[in-house]
């Protein structure tokens, strides 16, 4: 029989009934017992005492009779011999002195421990012998004198005295004796009575503990019928529930064997309820991710609490592998063997096929609708700014609303659909190093052209250092660029916007400050709620009131803090704030207009000594000594190359190196590597993708160290390099060449065979790829990007979809063309190219 837990947290353990009050009373009975026992074995022990007090008076008192009659005996013989002469009546005399000596023998130890008893034997003793002296003087006489004188000898009484002081001794001994016996057998009787009355007390708190125990073993057993009664409707309830439920049911023992399954949970698997029983849960479903410790340990359970008593998107594998997507809920089953464990699955089949019909249709979405807004815009764009020819101010200003209106469409296309990603848990952070004070200018920048149809001015007020944060530039870049256009939406015509950067402690803030009417009273409660805006005092009408709470959910996954208040100066002023990475200062700083190159060497003295090397070929030098500082120190963007060491305090320069290929804004910097291990960084094939100028074993060469430098610094030749623009939309391959006509020659591709007969005739200096093309991903193009020498050719990911991380990781640079505008594209060729030239 098996039981089971309908809540996910781990019920109440089960607490049987107290036994305190019946080991109580248990203990108090024995008491009573045993004193019972010790009260009768007392008096047992007081009548054995009286027996032998009785004994003991009896045979004094016989000892006494006896030393009388021996007396007497003698006397009777002795006169016999008196009266006839005759020596057979005198037979008897001498045998009766020594049985009275023996007696009076027998009465002293008798009478030993009583000083008065034993008073009066000594004195019968005295008597007896004062008699058989006289007895033996007229003996004598009779012998030697004749009758005569031996009557004479009689007649004196003093024989008769002595005889008759001796019996009143005796009766005096035996009437004391007598009387002790009374007075003793009065006692006995006494404590006869007591033991027999106690014992009855005894007796009778013995019957009422008695029969209060079978009265608490009536009640006990009485509550455990009905909790019994009650056990068994509740079992059946739940086992109608656990066999009915549309869910399935798994039960496991503390071992991982699965005890029972309801019927859901078979036909979900397709096994039959015996096919499961007492087989391991691996089986069918994997809880854990280590074999390691015990069942209760691999599936995360802590202090009596389940880790992760809920999980989603898990897969159940079938009968015949078969695989079934399941969320799953663990609950705790506490059990005298210990603790059982309930998992509920519940079948998302049809739950993921909706996600994919959703994903499909959003995937549509974004492309359908991204990619010919993005034209839209960037021809828009080109328009208003001139590049195609002059317009007349009426037909500029009537472009203008119609790019205003097309960056509205596409904002309220990424807000929906980063709604979706955020609320389904799909949005993932990408973090590093990075500098708030360059994130705010970016954001800055990136609304220059809304604020400028305005004539509003986004200024910045920023700190002279760096302000360190660990975040996902993109995401929080998308922050920053949300609270800018809310500020130039809520500001009047010319007004400021400005975006200020502060270190507070152990928190690097970020405030943009408006112009406008500041946020109404009856909106500041729901301002951060998803599709909550406000017209009030809006200068822009419309948006689409995600742009906030997509801000929050952003700044909240990077552990931060979102609010707003009144700026200083009127208007609204929305902040953020988030962890303050430790502030860096490097150890030595040049400041001068020569290029500048940062090393990184946690010894002093190399540092120097490179330091030296590196200003006698006439460049400015900036120390620094952890894998931190030149992750931080690098986004600067003054540095045209770095050296650094591999060996570390905090981390290895190859995870500097990495980092730093990480972020766009580093990722083309020339590094280095002067090490003592730099031969075994070189050997290493994964260490050689880094894009790594030279690996310097130390002692430094120096003219190997200023060959280096000089590749590093050196500069791309005038020749215009040849960009390929992989899109399946033709209008945005005509904004886009537009929009990077002074970047290069680009050629232009609908498809990927297009792009593949294009690749056949020539190498690009260039790719930039869409990955929704209408005969397969641009994905599929990535393994053909190779120049004759097997080097990868640079590839910018330009696409209405974000690319997966993984294969964002195969690029150079990953934009989505709703967020990202022309102009950045623009620049990030620029970086691109920039980065292959300096290699």
């Amino acid at each position: 029989m098996s039981a089971f837990d309908l809540d996910r947290d781990a019920p109440t353990p089960f607490k049987p009934p107290s036994n305190i009050g019946f080991v109580v009373l248990l203990g108090a009975l024995l008491l009573v017992l045993v004193a019972l026992a010790i009260r009768v074995e007392r008096v047992d022990s007081g009548v054995n005492e009286l027996r032998l007090v009785v004994r003991a008076s009896y045979q004094k008192r016989i000892a006494a009779a006896d030393l009388l009659s021996e007396a007497a005996t003698a006397e009777s013989a002795q006169r016999g011999y008196l009266l006839t002469g005759s020596m057979p009546f005198l037979a008897p005399y001498e045998p009766a002195r020594v049985r009275s000596m023996q007696q009076f023998a027998r009465l002293s130890a008798l009478y030993r421990t009583e000083p008065t008893q034993f008073a009066r034997i000594q004195s019968l003793q005295t008597l007896l012998q004062a008699k058989f002296a006289e007895m033996d003087t007229t003996i004598r006489r009779r012998e030697t004198e004749g009758l005569v004188a031996a009557v004479g000898e009689v007649r004196s009484n003093h024989g008769r005295e002595l005889m008759e002081g001796a019996t009143n001794l005796v009766r005096a001994l035996v009437n004391d004796e007598e009387a002790a016996l009374v007075r003793n057998l009065a006692n006995a009787s006494a404590r006869r009575r007591d033991a027999a009355r106690a014992v009855a007390a005894l007796l009778s708190v013995s019957a009422l503990a008695t029969l209060f125990a079978l009265t608490l073993l009536w009640r006990a057993r009485v509550a455990q019928s009905r909790l019994e009664l009650s056990a068994r409707e509740g079992l059946a309830r739940l086992r109608a529930v656990f066999a009915s439920t549309a869910e399935g049911l798994v039960t496991l023992n503390p071992s991982g064997t699965i005890e029972d399954v309801n019927a859901a949970a078979a036909r979900m698997l397709g096994y039959s309820k015996d096919e499961l029983t007492s087989r391991e849960i691996s089986v069918v479903l994997d809880l854990s991710s280590t074999d390691r410790g015990t069942f209760a340990e691999r599936i995360g359970i802590k202090d009596g609490r389940l880790t992760r008593p809920s999980r989603a998107d898990e897969v159940a594998r079938g009968k015949n592998g078969r695989l079934v997507p399941v969320d799953l809920a663990l609950g705790l089953m506490p059990l005298p063997d210990g603790t059982h464990i309930v998992v509920s699955l519940r079948d998302i089949s049809e739950r993921k096929a909706a996600e994919r019909l959703k994903d499909e249709f959003i995937s549509t979405v974004s492309h359908e609708l991204r990619t010919p807004l993005t034209s839209v815009v960037g021809s828009l764009g080109l328009l208003r700014g001139g590049q195609i020819a002059a317009l007349p101010d009426q037909a500029r200003r009537l472009v203008e609303i119609a790019e205003n209106n097309a960056r509205r469409l596409i904002r309220l296309i990424n807000d929906i659909l980063d709604i979706d990603r955020i609320g389904s848990g799909k949005s993932r952070l990408d973090t590093n190093v990075c500098d708030l004070c360059h994130l705010a200018e970016r954001g800055a920048h990136d609304a220059e052209g809304l604020a400028a149809t305005r004539g509003i001015t986004v200024s910045t007020d920023l700190p002279d250092e760096p302000v360190s944060i660990m975040c996902d530039f993109e995401r929080l870049l998308q922050v920053v660029g949300n609270l800018v256009s809310n500020a130039i939406r809520f500001s009047p015509d010319d007004g400021t916007v400005v975006v200020r950067v502060r270190a507070e402690g152990d928190r690097a803030l970020l405030f943009v400050d408006d112009s406008g009417p500041g946020v109404a009273p009856e909106f500041r409660d729901r301002i951060f709620g998803r599709f909550a805006q406000s017209s009030a005092g809006a200068a822009i009408p419309g948006g689409t009131g995600l742009g906030l709470a997509i801000s929050r959910e952003i700044v909240k996954a990077h552990d931060g803090d979102i609010w707003f208040d009144d700026a200083p100066d009127g208007g609204a002023r929305f902040a953020i704030a988030l962890p303050l990475q430790p502030e860096i200062e490097p150890i030595l700083t040049t400041e001068t207009s020569k290029p500048q190159v940062l090393v990184c060497e946690d010894d002093p003295d190399a540092g120097e000594v490179l330091r030296a090397m590196i200003e006698a070929r006439g460049y400015a030098v900036t120390l620094c000594g952890t894998a931190r500082e030149v992750q931080a120190l690098a986004q600067s963007g003054r540095f045209a190359g770095v050296v650094l060491d591999l060996a570390l305090p905090d981390a290895s320069g190859l995870s500097a190196v990495r980092a730093l290929r990480a972020l766009s804004r580093t990722r083309s910097v020339p590094v280095i590597v002067a090490s003592a291990f730099a031969a075994k960084g070189d050997a290493d094939p994964a260490s050689r993708a880094l894009d790594v100028i030279d690996w310097i074993e130390k002692p430094v060469d120096p003219q190997r160290l200023t060959r280096a430098l000089d590749v590093a610094m050196r500069r791309h030749d005038d020749g215009k390099p040849t960009l390929l623009h992989v899109d399946d939309d033709p209008d945005m391959l005509e904004v886009a060449a537009f929009a990077l006509a002074d970047r290069g020659r680009v050629l232009r591709a609908t498809s990927l065979a297009g792009a593949r007969a294009l690749l056949a005739e020539t190498t690009p200096d260039i790719v930039i790829l869409d990955l929704n093309l209408p005969d397969g991903s641009g994905v599929e193009l990535l393994p053909e990007l190779f120049t004759a020498d097997g080097a990868a050719v640079p590839t910018i990911i330009y696409s209405a979809s974000e690319p997966l991380p993984a294969v964002a990781r195969q690029v150079d640079a990953a934009l989505v063309k709703s967020r990202r505008s022309l102009l950045a594209l623009s620049e990030t060729v620029a970086e691109v190219l920039d980065k292959r030239d300096r290699g």
